[in-house]
């Protein structure tokens, strides 16, 4: 059984971490959990003259005064201080490496979900998305929903997930995710399509065996047993209401397209294991789409079992 109790919100001081936060709130009030929101400042760290420090390196940690007049200007800047019927702590703390003390607090918390978001999709921005929302999404176990830079701002009050898609690949992960995301449709009344595209490999001429023949066909074939297995899923998890749709073309310009055309307002991924081949598949799908959705986008491992969300 899953249940969302806790939310833990990464803060950066920057508009996406706010409407981030304004998200994780909406979630929070939907599904009766708490909030904490986290800021994490890096240690700095300058090197000192060897005959004069053993040391070599000194890092710079906070002060009492400086975390004192970091956790004001943190409240200030999230507007904690307005009742939003949600419980809300504020946490900051110094480390040497930001992602690592993202999921070492989420750990220590126990979160159910870690919601931040992303600082565009193109140019300098997308370095702040490799450098450290896209480690989360890589290494976190908890669920992580992405807020991006064309995500339309939500007041606290607006749970706002009414339309649903789940992309299913047939991994476990991807049925995690189907899983995931209709109970949590089912916490908010939400609507839920399952989108399974195919990925054609592109045609060549064959020496020896000549052209290839009848692709209509065998198109045709792939299509209608893509459709069996996607159906096949849904009854096997014992979902209900769920709307089924096959695709083909690139995974994440069908999903892009699909969650346009639907309209779709949380977009539910699966991601692979933390492993080598883990992180270049997630690479391949994923990373485009959190970096372009004009939606949140929830990703979820294989690990995490969807029962129920607490509603």
């Amino acid at each position: 059984m899953v249940r969302i109790n806790t939310i833990l919100c990464p803060i950066d001081f920057s508009d996406f971490s706010r409407h981030a936060f304004d998200r994780a709130v909406a979630i929070a009030k939907g599904v009766d959990a708490s909030v904490t929101a986290l800021h994490v400042a890096p240690f700095q760290a300058t090197p000192i003259h060897p005959y004069l420090e053993p040391r070599g390196v000194e890092a710079f940690m906070l002060s009492g005064g400086d975390r004192d007049k970091l956790m004001v200007e943190m409240k200030r800047f999230l507007a904690v201080e307005q009742p939003v019927g949600v419980p809300i702590t504020c946490e900051v703390v110094d480390a040497p490496n930001v992602h690592q003390e993202i999921l070492a607090q989420a750990d220590r918390q126990k979160a159910d979900l870690i919601v931040m978001g992303t600082h565009g999709r193109s140019g300098f921005q997308r370095l702040f998305l490799g450098s450290v929302t896209e480690k989360v999404l890589r290494t976190a176990h908890p669920p992580v929903l992405t807020v991006g830079a064309a995500v339309d701002v939500v007041p606290a009050h607006d749970f706002s997930f009414t339309r649903i898609l789940c992309a299913v690949d047939f991994s476990n992960c991807s049925l995690a995710a189907l899983r995931y995301g209709s109970t949590l449709a089912a916490s908010g009344g939400a609507t839920v399509t399952a989108l399974h595209v195919m990925e054609w490999p592109p045609v060549a001429y064959d020496p020896l065996l000549g052209p290839a023949t009848d692709l209509t066909g065998y198109r045709m074939a792939a299509e209608a047993l893509g459709r069996q297995q996607l159906h096949n899923a849904i009854v096997d998890l014992e979902l209900a209401d769920v709307e089924e749709i096959v695709d083909a073309g690139k995974p994440h310009h069908e999903i892009l397209r699909i969650a346009e055309e639907r309209r779709s307002d949380l977009i539910v991924l699966g991601i692979h294991g933390r492993n080598p081949v883990g992180r270049m598949l997630f690479g391949s799908t994923a990373e485009p789409v959190v970096r372009r959705a004009t939606c949140p986008v929830l990703t979820v491992r294989s690990e995490v079992q969807s029962a129920s969300v607490a509603a």
